[in-house]
């Protein structure tokens, strides 16, 4: 009985996706004009969701513009240093989550480049918490990889700003205090444009990592430190969802098709992995953002107390089912476990 349930729930998830398909993928094919995603730069500032749902509509370089401004719009805020400092961190993680590969990079540097350099300590340590080499399963050679690539773009960015050395040392605070590997250090370092700029970043890196001390960088940049109060900025934040800022720069975690062997370990299947920034639910179902239908790449601490994707299932009982769609890509659904007694 169980196991004609689930075929048939799987089948009708199946048809369901495919039925919708269309119509969601044109959706999401749509993007606003200039005019009126410039109207959406007030709201986005204040409502994370509105940024999002608003960066989802946008091309590639409107999203650069638009990230850009939202961070603009959030300095300006007539707000206390929790606020301001909430809105900065919620704009910048909103943005750069909802970009992917160069733009992605892009929308990092315009943060860099943009957020004031009395307001980047906090939001660079809030970036590197969710930038962590490990929280985003990434090897020694890919965090390199994408530090460096990054951290380039960053130093073109701020080579028009008024603090381009404190500015590029925050940019390589916020790969470096999550890298497994302590050569990084002076590899980022050495990217540095000149011989000046790459003294000073190695003489305020390891206070910076260790301490938390940004005394000379803010010195050097002409501002004062910001007396923020961490219980209130931690309450405007919030700490139940960590997107993983980075996995999908990786290939592995692209939207390329990855083969994987099933439960019975026999046969190989393809399937896709989604970062969790594109991910999108229709009837209840969730699909990818593209053409291929995926699987879901969560966050190892997204939400509270949240039950586990796949739960565990009773002795010799499966947990999940494949539904094939076409050419040869699935989509791993969990099965539904019954309550005990009522199998």
């Amino acid at each position: 009985m169980m196991k004609r349930f689930t075929s048939g729930w799987c089948t009708a998830a199946a048809m369901a996706l495919l039925v919708a398909g269309p119509g969601l993928f044109a959706q999401e094919g749509a993007t606003l004009t200039r005019a009126q995603w410039l109207k959406k730069v007030g709201a986005s500032v204040s409502d994370e969701a509105v940024l999002r749902e608003t960066m989802a509509n946008l091309t590639p370089e409107d999203k650069v513009e638009f990230a850009q401004r939202v961070i603009k719009a959030a300095t300006r805020l007539p707000a206390s240093p929790e606020e301001k400092s909430a809105a900065l961190v919620k704009s910048s993680v909103a943005s750069i989550a909802s970009a992917t590969g160069d733009t992605k990079q892009q929308v990092i540097a315009k943060v860099f480049a943009g957020t004031p350099v009395e307001y980047l300590p906090v939001v660079s340590e809030e970036l590197a918490k969710r930038f962590d080499q490990e929280f985003n399963k990434l090897s020694n050679e890919q965090f390199e990889k994408i530090a460096s690539d990054t951290v380039a773009v960053c130093i073109k960015e701020n080579a028009e700003t008024d603090a381009p050395s404190v500015r590029n040392t925050f940019a390589l605070l916020v790969f470096l205090r999550g890298a497994k590997d302590p050569a990084l250090q002076n590899k980022l370092i050495t990217q540095l444009p000149d011989e000046r700029m790459r003294n000073l970043a190695a003489s305020w890196v390891p206070p910076a990592l260790k301490d938390k001390n940004y005394e000379a960088m803010l010195a050097a940049a002409d501002v004062g430190e910001m007396q923020i109060n961490d219980h209130i900025l931690l309450r405007l934040i919030g700490h139940a969802n960590l997107d993983r800022l980075l996995a999908d720069l990786n290939a592995n975690l692209g939207v390329k098709p990855v083969e994987w062997v099933d439960e019975t370990g026999t046969n190989t299947v393809t399937t896709t992995w989604v970062p969790l920034s594109q991910v999108r639910s229709v009837g209840g179902f969730v699909v990818g953002g593209g053409s291929s239908m995926g699987m879901l790449d969560h966050a190892s601490d997204y939400g509270i107390n949240r039950t586990p994707l796949y739960p565990q299932g009773y002795q010799n009982q499966g947990t999940s089912v494949c539904c094939c769609i076409e050419d040869g890509v699935v989509i791993r659904v969990p099965a539904r476990t019954p309550a005990p007694g009522k199998r």
